[in-house]
């Protein structure tokens, strides 16, 4: 079963359907998921206001008032700085290269959002490249040039020509299209449709079936 999901780091959002998603992986029995992480900046570095507060920036760009943008983090107890976010970007394609994006999306999220450090900075990255198992030599490469860059414009703007404007956003096998924040029951829910539409069956059994886990490790 393939999973694509348009993600930014910036996008709160996206990190709290990211910690479902993760939840889902180590909670339930998912046979065989491929997560396909797909970059979409949502400000591009040249149009970066490094004067924005977070919360302004998430208003203008989740479409909310200020207000409410306001509220939105506080009941999700986000609270992070606004940094220049593309050559995160940019790694995760060096991540996505040597099969380490599952590894590095868990080491950025947590890094930004639980951590609360400024990935703009060079040094930071590099250290959590490294802690995934990328290759020094190359994460120096991509830090000391525009390497990945193409990549991450056209990541996004194929995305548009997709429709898709909303983060986050999940495409589950190529057909079932999830647009905004997806609790856990929904995705769920959408993962055993698509199991059930590749069993060809009318109904949830055995293993083409998405179920909890009876000893999860985690509470």
């Amino acid at each position: 079963m393939k999973l694509e999901f348009w993600l930014d780091y910036l996008c709160p959002k996206c990190y709290l359907q990211h910690q479902t998603i993760e939840y889902l992986i180590k909670h339930y029995d998912i046979h065989d998921l491929e997560i396909i992480y797909r970059s979409y900046e949502m400000v591009m570095a040249d149009e970066f206001d490094s004067n924005t507060t977070y919360v302004d920036f998430i208003a203008e760009y989740k479409h909310m008032c200020k207000d409410e943008a306001k509220t939105f983090l506080d009941k999700n107890h986000i609270d992070i700085s606004l940094f220049k976010i593309h050559d995160v970007h940019r790694m995760a394609h060096l991540a996505k290269k040597h099969k380490r994006s599952r590894i590095y999306n868990q080491l950025v999220f947590k890094a930004i959002y639980e951590d609360h450090l400024d990935l703009s900075e060079q040094d930071i990255l590099k250290s959590i490249s490294l802690e995934a198992g990328l290759n020094e030599k190359d994460i120096d490469e991509v830090l000391s040039s525009n390497l990945y860059d193409s990549q991450v414009i056209s990541n996004r703007e194929n995305a548009q020509l997709k429709g898709i404007y909303e983060l986050p956003f999940l495409r589950i096998n190529g057909e079932i299209k999830l647009k905004g924040l997806q609790s856990e029951h929904d995705l769920i829910n959408a993962l055993n449709q698509s199991f059930i539409s590749v069993g060809q069956t009318e109904f949830c059994e055995g293993e083409n079936c998405v179920r909890k886990k009876r000893n999860p490790n985690r509470n």
